[in-house]
């Protein structure tokens, strides 16, 4: 009985091990391949325009759809004068995500109006998310003050994930952080902008904030693909912390710095340079 055992576990075992191999093989090129590969140049989908004079609000878990609800690709522009989508910080937002809402396949701005920046093409203050929200293939045809607002949510950990789309003509950065938490960006495309992402520099109310880059294409950056936080002062109120940035598959050919790093501080201070090596490398992972 025992020999009979053996011969029939040593005859099973080759088929297993080439079973085994096949298996770790498998795994492998999984692990190799790049869970977000970086999208070509886009641009700016065909659309009709629609006027919107106040900011639109999404409910908490719902889905905004613009091509579902016009059946067509509409872009979105803004003619209040707090719409206008220039700098000034009393631009209201043209979305009011609550948490857990989605906003998706629409254009914000008129991308009609030139080539630079600052046009006040009427992308509003953009998107703001308060808590966990999704922005999927949106695209900012002509930035205002910001693209889209990660805010902090009482009681809720913040995640604003954006995949797909693109944005274009940002005369500062495209994704701003106030908020604590996780700004997630993914199969992306930006021209012609500031910054990709800041994290807050003197917000109020300070946090140790992560942004995730991967699979972003970026044509023309101005300032530096994002800017964050790789310490804090005590003005601040969480001298010790500091942000992380994870950027992967990043097609970027520019001279700017692909990780800017500051010195967190508090509201009324401006944050400066942190040129210490250890901090960069904490806070700019690149794999």
């Amino acid at each position: 009985m025992n020999r009979l055992i053996e011969r029939v576990s040593f005859g099973a075992l080759p088929h297993a091990a080439s079973a085994l191999i096949a298996l770790i093989a498998m795994m492998a090129l999984f692990l190799a391949t790049p869970a977000h590969a970086a999208p070509g140049v886009r641009s700016v989908p065909s659309c009709t325009k629609v006027n919107v004079s106040s900011t639109i609000e999404v409910a908490a878990g719902a889905t905004w759809d613009g091509t579902a609800i016009y059946g067509k690709w509409v872009c979105l522009v803004g003619t209040a004068s707090n719409m206008k989508g220039t700098q000034s910080e009393s631009q209201i937002p043209m979305f009011k995500l609550n948490n857990g809402a989605t906003v998706k396949n629409v254009v914000i701005g008129d991308g009609s109006l030139g080539s630079g920046t600052n046009l006040a093409a009427g992308g509003a203050d953009g998107v703001h998310c308060y808590g966990q929200c999704n922005i999927t293939n949106v695209y900012w045809a002509d930035v205002g003050e910001d693209a889209a607002t990660a805010i902090k949510l009482s009681g809720v950990t913040s995640k604003l994930t954006i995949s797909g789309g693109a944005a274009f003509k940002a005369a500062d950065k495209v994704f701003q952080h106030n908020g604590d938490g996780t700004v997630v960006i993914s199969d992306f495309y930006v021209d012609n902008v500031g910054k990709l992402y800041r994290s807050c520099g003197n917000c109020s109310t300070q946090y140790a904030r992560k942004v995730t880059v991967s699979g972003v294409r970026i044509g023309t950056v101005n300032v530096a693909v994002v800017g964050v936080n790789s310490s804090y002062d005590s003005k601040s109120g969480i001298s010790g912390k500091y942000d992380v940035a994870t950027i992967s598959d990043l097609v970027y050919s520019g001279s700017k710095t692909k990780c800017d790093t500051y010195v967190g501080t508090g509201k009324g201070s401006e944050p400066g340079k942190d040129t210490n090596s250890s901090n960069i490398a904490r806070a700019c992972i690149f794999k």
